[in-house]
């Protein structure tokens, strides 16, 4: 007499963790993403999108993914170009930058400014501690860490990868609308004009410990560079994003993306790169471009189900006909 299959063990058997293989196939990909990754950063290569984009390719042979893969992400890199190209321009089409609103802001939240304390209570000339190359680390890591999470939700579930990359790119071209018509002085720059006291160059002197430079082609080299693009902070916002759509998707595991969070946090505003109010209003910007992306996809999942509805309708009326 044949085995009767209950409803319960069909579950499970749905449920059932991947195979070896599978588990194997999947790691490959992205152990070499994250290693490549880590490689070009130990070596002063800030992995831009195009490059990431490049070596990922090879990622999805083992996985047989490659037309998907290239359909998925050309229209996110493209868009991306358009925002590094547009962002490169708006040193000429902008104001004069402001300086002081943020100083005032930071003043007024602390009673001085947080970059320089900081400096002034952790760093130490000509000596790196770990915590200089950690928070170096994460500075430089702004585009590679956003690229990986949306690699790992595009190898896992496609539909919230794209609806992560929909606010990553809602999110970066509401930052470049403020950079044209609030262009903003970061710290250092403040520093180095004499409207703050002396900043350390934190950055320059632990890169300098780091092995040789290795020069990765880029299409990102023809882009110009804005340098009063300090408000919102999107060094500050990525992180954010990353956490809500790591929250969503996973819930409780969330809170181990909580240090890399707060690491960014701490250190673009040790670094000098930004003060505490850009990284609040970053937080602001990203937890819009979130809830603007949230909007939609409730709207289409109600589409959606109207659409199955009425097809369900139809196809019983055909029946009975």
């Amino acid at each position: 007499m044949p085995k009767k299959i209950t409803t319960m063990q069909v579950k499970t058997e749905e449920k059932s963790p991947m195979g070896a293989l599978n588990v194997l196939l999947y790691a490959i990909p992205i152990v070499y993403i994250i290693g490549v990754s880590g490689y070009m950063l130990w070596h002063r290569a800030w992995v831009s999108p195009d490059q990431f984009f490049a070596f990922a390719i090879f990622a999805t042979l083992l996985l047989g993914r490659i037309r998907q893969f290239v359909l998925d992400w050309i229209p996110m890199l493209l868009l991306l170009f358009g925002y590094e190209y547009l962002r490169g321009i708006v040193p000429i089409l902008s104001l004069r930058p402001h300086i002081f609103p943020m100083i005032y802001a930071d003043q007024f939240l602390f009673g001085s400014i947080p970059t320089i304390q900081l400096q002034a209570s952790l760093f130490t000339q000509s000596v790196n501690r770990w915590y200089d190359y950690v928070a170096v680390l994460l500075y430089i890591s702004h585009f590679v860490i956003p690229m990986i999470v949306a690699f790992l939700f595009w190898l896992f579930d496609r539909k919230h990868f794209k609806h992560f990359t929909a606010a990553f790119l809602v999110l970066s071209y509401l930052a470049f609308a403020t950079y044209v018509v609030f262009p903003a002085m970061p710290p250092w720059m403040a520093s180095d004009m004499g409207y703050l006291p002396p900043l350390s160059k934190i950055m320059d002197q632990v890169l300098g410990s780091f092995s040789h430079p290795i020069s990765v082609p880029s299409i990102y080299r023809f882009f110009g560079a804005n340098l009063v693009a300090a408000v919102p902070s999107l060094h500050a916002a990525y992180p954010w994003l990353i956490f809500l759509y790591v929250y969503k998707k996973f819930r409780k595991l969330a809170v181990f993306t909580l240090p890399y969070v707060l690491g960014v946090w701490f250190s673009v505003v040790y670094l000098g790169e930004h003060y505490v109010v850009d990284v609040i209003i970053g937080v602001l910007y990203a937890s819009a471009a979130f809830i603007v992306i949230a909007y939609f996809e409730k709207r289409q999942r109600k589409y959606e189900l109207r659409k199955a509805y009425l097809e369900n309708i139809l196809n019983r009326l055909t029946i009975k006909n």
